[in-house]
């Protein structure tokens, strides 16, 4: 099968030779202009190879090239182009990923032979990334099946995490969404480690004795040493080791990280953890999300916004702000019920403030007293 081959260049005469010296070699596919190629990339790939002549109106090649990776990065790049100085060709290299650097005029017997170099990079790429993405997905199941097996509450409670932070990533528009899940799936796996009756009262919160908190602690590092070398999985395996780890840099592991510096992925951990926890326990979403509020130097402000706009089923898109009532404006679109000391309803959840409502809460406040702080919808930004 012959493989796919993008070639780009204003100059019409040029692609016309392309496709007369090269399409008993390749299927050649042709475009006259940068926005027809990502055009043509887009609804005729995947291509294994694109060749794009550098000096082009509006986009040069490197541009291109490095536009369509964002598509695709399998496809491998090449710039051919007459400007065959140093300064474009270190940034072709940087800038594009490029594969070749070739200049004009270029013999076909050299060009023929760089494709062909090009495909078999291109087919090297697939074949390990095909092995890998065997590989992994078959380590990935053998996991879980063994932690199914030995702990079924421990797989059980993997699947609970599983939901809840695909749905929280999904608020906070994370992009390796792959990463989350396989986290959450196997942050339990080092519990295969732990006695029965240990994770029990753990999920039905009792609290452990010593001896007993020495052994549960560990579970994160028994599945940080079981997952790193598997690859791919390197940030998983990371973000399940810190999944102890408070926000204010207490908790294990003891180290100088604290904050934003802790991964994504053990601060994410962090919280839908401990709010399974506490849903188990309480059997109430809110009391749940109470607990975690008691307890905020622990979590990631983010985080818990987005938790919260889950509790209360909130449009996807959005997360919860609190705010105090001076600073409610005109336009704001409430996330939670405004309610008064007496738990009466003033105004109710999913309402957007207008004046008129904004100054009679104003002049209620003056006569009784509005429970603050008053949560709001705020629209997450990209």
């Amino acid at each position: 099968m012959k493989h796919k081959i993008l070639m780009v260049d204003d100059e019409k005469n040029i692609l016309n030779a392309f496709q007369r010296n090269l399409r008993g070699d390749f299927e050649v596919v042709v475009a006259d202009s940068p926005e027809l190629a990502i055009n043509i990339f887009k609804e005729k790939g995947p291509f294994a190879v694109i060749v794009s002549d550098y000096r082009m109106p509006k986009m040069n090649g490197i541009e291109l090239l490095s536009l369509l990776k964002k598509i695709d990065d399998s496809a491998i790049r090449i710039i051919l182009t007459g400007q065959a100085d140093m300064e474009t060709a270190i940034k072709a290299v940087n800038e594009g990923s490029i594969f070749r650097f070739l200049t004009k005029p270029c013999e076909y017997d050299f060009l023929k032979a760089t494709l062909n170099s090009a495909i078999e990079q291109y087919e090297l790429v697939q074949a390990e990334k095909t092995l890998l993405e065997k590989t992994l997905k078959g380590s990935i199941k053998v996991l879980i099946d063994l932690l199914a097996v030995t702990n079924p509450l421990a797989f059980n409670q993997s699947l609970r995490l599983r939901a809840l932070a695909k749905n929280i990533a999904d608020r906070l528009n994370v992009k390796n969404m792959w990463e989350v899940e396989i986290a959450s799936m196997l942050s339990q796996i080092g519990c295969i480690t732990i006695p029965t009756e240990i994770f029990n009262k753990v999920l039905s919160g009792i609290d452990l004795n010593d001896k007993e908190i020495g052994i549960f602690m560990k579970h994160p590092k028994f599945a940080y040493d079981l997952l790193i070398n598997i690859p791919r999985l390197e940030d998983v395996a990371t973000g399940i080791y810190y999944q102890n780890k408070n926000y204010d840099g207490t908790g294990f592991p003891i180290d100088d990280l604290k904050g934003k510096s802790i991964p994504f992925l053990g601060r994410l951990l962090r919280v839908i953890i401990d709010y399974d926890l506490h849903f188990e326990k309480l059997k109430s979403k809110d009391d749940a999300f109470s607990q975690i509020k008691k307890s905020v130097s622990c979590y990631d402000p983010d985080i818990i916004k987005a938790l919260e706009a889950e509790v209360l089923s909130v449009e996807r898109g959005f997360i919860v702000r609190e705010i105090t009532l001076k600073e409610l404006m005109t336009g704001m679109v409430l996330a939670d019920d405004i309610k008064n000391e007496n738990g009466i309803t003033l105004v109710a959840k999913n309402f957007e403030i207008s004046d008129v409502i904004k100054t009679r809460l104003l002049n209620y406040a003056k006569m009784s007293k509005i429970i603050e702080p008053i949560k709001i919808l705020d629209f997450i930004k990209t």
